[in-house]
């Protein structure tokens, strides 16, 4: 069975989670002071998506006969990377979160892993579907 489109889902929905988890941070953290802004890099979970960078992921090799393969899917797994971002307009307190920005950075985050959860929803949906003969 090819599960590439839900491995390759799986990876947007932990971008997702991560970036909604800097996001809530960054809210939870506007008044306090030298703060700086955090967010999820989509640079990194594209590069795993291309196969980058895969020498820091761990393998499991098989070594003796009574070992259980794991199935290799072929997806890579993507972590996303937390980055620290310095932009913005910094506060005399050295804190650069702005509270309406982020806001509207956490809807649109939502938006995204709630479409895909969705997707998911949806593969997991055609599967039982052919599995119950078409029912």
């Amino acid at each position: 069975m090819d599960n590439t489109t839900i491995n390759l889902l799986s990876n947007a929905l932990d971008f997702g989670s991560a970036r909604m988890q800097a996001l809530s941070n960054n809210l939870s953290n506007v008044n306090t002071p030298g703060y700086k802004r955090k967010d999820a890099s989509f640079d990194s979970v594209l590069a795993a998506a291309r196969g980058e960078n895969q020498d820091d992921t761990l393998t499991m090799r098989v070594t003796d006969n009574r070992d259980i393969a794991l199935p290799d899917d072929g997806a890579p797994k993507a972590n996303p990377a937390i980055i620290t971002t310095g932009g913005g307009a910094m506060r005399p307190d050295g804190n650069n979160v702005d509270i309406d920005s982020e806001s509207t950075r956490m809807a649109a985050a939502q938006i995204y892993y709630q479409g895909a959860a969705q997707l998911v929803s949806g593969q997991f949906s055609a599967l039982k579907y052919v599995i119950g003969g078409g029912k």
